[in-house]
């Protein structure tokens, strides 16, 4: 199934969707859904119904654990005293975290063993197992579990229709890369049959995404995989950084691009001020949530993170760092720290602890291999000391008004943390951690600035046609990306013009990916990059 397959499965399917009476659209989504996800990962359906039907069956228990003791709370409240309450209570919240904790093992190990087993077999030399991983497992999983954490938490009541939870964990157009979803987001949106449709500015979201991938990121992809491939010794610092600017730019349209494929962002003027609609979402008039903005315009490696695949960073945030900085042993370790550091280190501390944890797991998330750890602790020790030096940059802005609030001082902090987050770029583009520092010290002591010319880019795979169309592919997506950011509504600029302009652009577009777009990749060698995540 090629990307415009793709595209043109979401149009259909919306068609179909939309001349369904309201109340039995969420049964057409349920059925194209699963539908995608047989005819791209068949063998994948007992995984992704397992999850399923696990989280529904322990979340609808947990649900009626709380609800016995409630019950019993309010049968006996005359009678019971308040340590009978309070015992009560414990065996609930004890039975329910029995609940909560064996699904959590039970699909983490599902996903762990499947994703990670030819990982940890690499670490003793054996060879891999090449073991089945089915579409999507990391994206569905993680939102399954953010659903039945909420539930334990007391967020919103488990969902009685285990089909309409299935919908929930198989919309196809999170499948392919995100964003993770939570439920209480969603369940409304797959109820009523989501809002009114602009079609057309889904049709530019979408040909923006397609242009991102088939256009920047796949012509891009052999300069990244000669540049960091096993001959990468024969090249010098230049081109060394080259390649990881080619990488930088890859993985963003790559990531950012099928994101708008499925589910980039929108502005819709139904009673929402700033909702997150998007790409073939958008055509069932599903918002799904914000998963990029912009993050090259970051002015802290916090602030990228915050900018970069946003519901990642949400979701561990929400079911990772918060529980971890505010449980009790970080409490005490923290108590302890402020009589031998001080007030403001101890305060500091917690974020700092769960910023190394979060980036860890992150790491993991990508694969258990040494670069992927190395990188997500590179990302996370930063943060850490960014938390614990906080007070001294707090001190230094105050002290320094007219310059921290100067146009300069911020172009200066986007290019440092542009730097910062491509030297981090080298782990998690290289096989193992070694080469990523061996490409490093070749950055710094054999530069070889003679080897950039169009000769060296020929060699990589690069013609000049090619670097001509990365060139201007790449300066248009900045001009977009700056008026954006300087709160510029690009697509409802678009939107807004007589039709014939709309209509010509779109065209325009069109002819743009059929002409410039590296076609035979579809979802085989240059497929997305995360797509089998």
């Amino acid at each position: 199934m090629t990307l415009f397959l793709l595209a043109a499965y979401g149009f259909v399917c919306a068609a179909v969707y939309h001349v369904c009476p309201a109340r039995f659209r969420w049964v057409v989504l349920l059925a194209v859904s699963y539908g995608f996800y047989a005819s791209r990962s068949l063998l994948g359906l007992p995984f992704i119904l397992t999850t399923t039907l696990t989280t529904w069956l322990s979340a609808r228990v947990i649900g009626k654990i709380g609800e016995v003791s409630r019950a019993r709370l309010r049968e006996g409240k005359a009678s019971l005293s308040p340590d009978e309450k309070k015992k009560l209570k414990a065996e609930a919240k004890a039975k329910q975290r029995a609940w909560m904790l064996g699904t959590l093992l039970l699909n983490f190990g599902l996903l762990a063993v499947l994703k990670y087993t030819d990982d940890v077999r690499g670490w003793f030399g054996r060879e891999p197992l090449g073991l089945l991983l089915p579409l999507g497992i990391s994206f569905y999983t993680f939102q399954s579990m953010g659903y039945l954490l909420d539930v334990y938490n007391g967020k919103y009541a488990p969902e009685r229709n285990p089909a309409r939870f299935a919908l929930f964990v198989s919309f196809f157009p999170q499948l392919i890369q995100g964003p993770i979803g939570r439920y209480d987001r969603m369940k409304e949106q797959f109820e009523t049959g989501g809002a009114p449709v602009n079609v057309e500015k889904s049709a530019l979201l979408m040909l923006w995404g397609l242009f991102k991938k088939m256009v920047i990121a796949d012509r891009a992809l052999p300069l990244v995989s000669a540049v960091f491939s096993e001959n990468a010794g024969e090249w010098g610092g230049a081109v060394t950084v080259l390649g990881v600017l080619a990488y930088s730019l890859q993985q963003y349209c790559d990531f950012s691009g099928g994101i708008d494929l499925v589910a980039g962002i929108a502005f819709n003027t139904f009673a929402i001020r700033k909702p997150l609609v998007a790409g073939i979402a958008e055509l069932f008039g599903i918002r799904l949530a914000e998963n990029f903005k912009r993050p090259y315009f970051a002015v802290s490696l916090g602030d990228f993170w915050r900018r970069w695949h946003i519901s990642l960073g949400a979701w561990m945030r929400d079911y990772v760092f918060y529980p971890f900085e505010l449980c009790k042993p970080v409490a005490r370790l923290s108590k302890g720290a402020k009589k031998v550091f001080g007030a403001s280190f101890a305060r500091a501390l917690p974020a700092a602890l769960g910023n190394l944890l979060v980036f860890l797991l992150v790491g993991v998330w990508h694969g258990a291999t040494s670069n992927y750890i190395l990188w997500g602790l590179y990302n996370g020790v930063i943060l850490a000391f960014t938390a614990l030096m906080e007070p001294t940059y707090k001190r230094m802005n105050e002290s320094l008004p007219r310059l921290t609030a100067s146009k300069g001082f911020h172009v200066f902090r986007v290019l440092r943390t542009f730097v910062i987050v491509n030297i981090g770029w080298f782990f998690d583009r290289c096989a193992h951690a070694a080469d990523a520092f061996g490409m490093l010290e070749t950055v710094v002591s054999r530069p070889k600035m003679a080897q950039l010319s169009m000769e060296t880019l020929q060699k990589l795979g690069v013609s000049a046609v090619d670097a001509r169309v990365l060139a201007a592919g790449t300066l248009l997506l900045f001009a977009v990306s700056l008026a954006e950011e300087n709160g510029k509504d690009v697509r409802g600029w678009l939107a807004a013009r007589a039709l014939p302009i709309r209509w010509a652009i779109l065209m325009t577009g069109v002819l743009a990916v059929l002409l410039m777009g590296v076609w035979g990749s579809g979802f085989s060698e240059a497929s997305f990059i995360y797509f089998n995540f």
